[in-house]
């Protein structure tokens, strides 16, 4: 069920369009010296009827977050289906096994009907059919979780959500009305930390990265109108049927890493090792820990630490500084209050100092150095698989490059920074 929340209020058309520029310019910044503010805090603007919330960069790579469809001929979000990765009708045979060896109150295996497959993160989502009702299972590295099968169905009307899944790792799957075209779940508490874009499938709504406790209390952007969810189930128990040893936490360097793990949507948290701790600001550090091709990025600025896991499998997660023997997403840190520049702004927090950081996928690798032009070259930090190259990308000088060198000075490969 959705109870409906009080009514957006509109922003002043002046507000409205200052807003969108300055989001705008931060997204795309001109080529050349200047270094432009990113904007930390929650902007809201309204486009074609719908409210299209920009991602709070609070030191992670930001991707608006949008329907899958143009909005007024400005934003043009990804395609969710395409983020998640979801083929209709597939699953991978180990997942199959693994969802079927978990099984309880479900029905022969013969009668499970594979509905759609999503992944992202280091989570697999499967949405099966059966008899008695649709159920999901979540893989990760080390687990599955599997839903019973549940007969339930919608009530008549428009823009109806029903969460009926949820992982111990945030994994989410349910129901929407035929009518939904564009769907963004976000927990009460902390929305900026706690939210997903899940992909829409025949009905149904697959979210493998998703936030936790959504049971605590989950609101639904959907067309463009927010509504409170209810009776939002708990996590279902999984079954760990893939034990690998705990990664160490001896160390205080680790243990901050674990901190950083600690209540947040991240598989298998237990196995992610610590990378490297790079102070990259008189305020911030950069914790970094890996697991597979998984990365584990968190910013420690004296608050409280919130770990993000990217896949460097995923071309939609990794960018920045990307080639054959590094994989990065682009950070940001140092992020100070700005008070509003014109009539109507409110203050926020602002940042123009990022990072690469990501994984080292070549063993050669020895060196990352970025180079440009009349400035001094900048070494990466590189340790465990990791690295963290503070470099002014944020230029997007056109002759910038980073260089990537293997212990006898040879180069393994020049990469071009994305821009």
């Amino acid at each position: 069920m959705i109870d409906q929340l009080p009514e957006n209020r509109t922003l002043p058309d002046d507000v409205r369009l200052r807003a969108r520029r300055r989001l705008a310019e931060g997204m795309n910044p001109a080529p050349g010296n200047r270094a432009p503010l990113f904007i930390a805090a929650g902007v809201s603007v309204l486009a074609a009827g719908a409210v299209v919330a920009s991602q709070a960069l609070f030191g992670e790579s930001a991707e608006v977050a949008g329907p899958s469809y143009q909005q007024n001929g400005e934003f043009a979000g990804k395609d969710r289906a395409v983020v998640n990765h979801v083929e209709r009708g597939v699953v991978a045979p180990d997942a199959l096994a693994r969802c079927v060896a978990a099984a309880k109150a479900h029905p022969p295996a013969a009668q499970w009907q594979t509905i759609a497959t999503s992944r992202k993160d280091g989570t697999v989502l499967t949405a099966f059919r059966g008899p008695t009702g649709v159920f999901f299972c979540a893989n990760t590295a080390t687990t599955t979780t599997i839903s019973d099968p549940d007969p339930a169905q919608l009530d008549v009307g428009r823009r109806k959500v029903k969460i009926l899944f949820t992982s111990p790792t945030g994994a989410m799957a349910g129901l929407v009305s035929p009518d939904v075209k564009f769907l963004s779940l976000s927990r009460m508490a902390e929305p900026e930390w706690n939210n997903t874009s899940p992909a829409l499938v025949d009905g149904l709504f697959l979210a493998p990265h998703g936030y936790l406790r959504a049971e605590n209390g989950t609101k639904a952007l959907v067309n463009g109108e927010e509504s409170a969810v209810r009776g939002v189930p708990k996590p279902a128990p999984s079954v760990t049927d893939r034990p690998l040893p705990p990664a160490d936490r001896g160390t205080p360097e680790a243990q901050k890493l674990a901190e950083c793990l600690r209540d947040r949507p991240i598989p298998d948290p237990g196995q992610f090792a610590h990378g490297l701790t790079v102070k990259v600001s008189v305020t911030d550090t950069v914790v970094l820990g890996r697991f597979g091709d998984l990365l584990l990025y968190c910013l420690d600025a004296g608050g409280p630490l919130r770990g993000s896991v990217y896949d460097v499998r995923d071309p939609d997660g990794m960018d920045e500084v990307a080639g054959t023997t590094v994989a990065s997403v682009r950070v940001f840190y140092d992020f100070r209050t700005q008070q509003g520049r014109e009539p109507g702004e409110v203050a926020h927090s602002a940042s123009s100092s990022c990072a690469a950081v990501g994984l080292v996928t070549d063993p050669r690798v020895a060196s990352i150095t970025y180079t440009r032009p009349g400035m001094a070259d900048v070494p990466a930090s590189i340790g465990n698989g990791t690295f963290v190259l503070a470099a002014p990308l944020i230029d997007q000088h056109p002759d910038a490059r980073v260089v990537v060198r293997d212990a006898g000075g040879a180069i393994l490969e020049t990469i071009t920074p994305t821009r």
